[in-house]
C-alpha cells in the first residue's frame, strides 16, 4: 500500500515497530513458564527496557495522536464506529500495560516471586495478543482511512504536532 500522508506513514512505522517488539517479547516469554530466564540470558533485561519505554512513551504518545487528532476526524468522516472500537481497545490495552509497568523493573532484575511472575507472564502474553491484534487492525482499517481523509495541510499540522511531542 502506497501511503501519501506523513501521519499515515508515521502510524504505519509505529505499528511495525511495536509488532516487532511484541514478537520478540512473545518469543522470549512463551517458554518461560516457571520463572524468568537465568542470569546468562543477556537479552532479557534490554528487551524489558525496550518494552517499558514503548509502554511508557510510544504507546501513550501513539494513542494520544489517535485519540486527540484522528478519532474526532474519523467521527466527522462517518467512521465513528471504528473510532469507538479503537478507543475501547485503548482502554483495555492501557489496563494491561499499567499492570506490566508495575512489574517490569523487578522482572528485568529477576526479582519477581512465583505469583508476580505468573501475573507478569499472563499479562505479558495478553499484551502481545491485544496490542498485536490492535496494531494489525489499525493497519487494515485506520491507516488507509487516515491516508484518504486527511488533506495535505491537515496532515502537516497533525504530523508536525506529533513530531514535536
Amino acid at each position: 500500500m502506497e501511503l501519501r500522508r506523513h501521519t499515515s506513514r508515521t502510524l504505519h512505522a509505529e505499528h511495525i515497530a511495536v509488532l516487532g517488539l511484541l514478537d520478540r517479547f512473545e518469543k522470549a516469554l512463551k517458554p518461560l513458564q516457571s520463572g524468568p530466564p537465568g542470569p546468562d540470558d543477556a537479552a532479557w533485561s534490554p528487551l524489558l527496557e525496550q518494552l517499558q519505554t514503548a509502554l511508557q512513551h510510544e504507546v501513550t504518545r501513539h494513542f494520544a495522536l489517535e485519540e486527540d487528532q484522528l478519532f474526532p476526524r474519523l467521527r466527522e468522516h462517518g467512521e465513528g464506529e471504528l473510532a469507538e472500537l479503537l478507543l475501547e481497545e485503548h482502554a483495555v490495552i492501557r489496563d494491561v500495560a499499567h499492570t506490566l509497568l508495575g512489574l517490569l523493573p523487578r522482572a528485568a532484575r529477576r526479582e519477581l516471586d512465583a505469583l508476580d511472575w505468573r501475573t507478569f507472564r499472563v499479562r505479558g502474553l495478553e499484551l502481545v495478543d491485544r496490542l498485536g491484534s490492535h496494531a494489525r487492525m489499525e493497519e487494515d482499517a485506520l491507516v488507509p482511512v487516515v491516508d484518504e481523509m486527511l488533506d495535505e495541510d491537515t496532515d502537516m499540522e497533525i504530523w508536525n504536532a506529533h513530531a514535536a511531542s
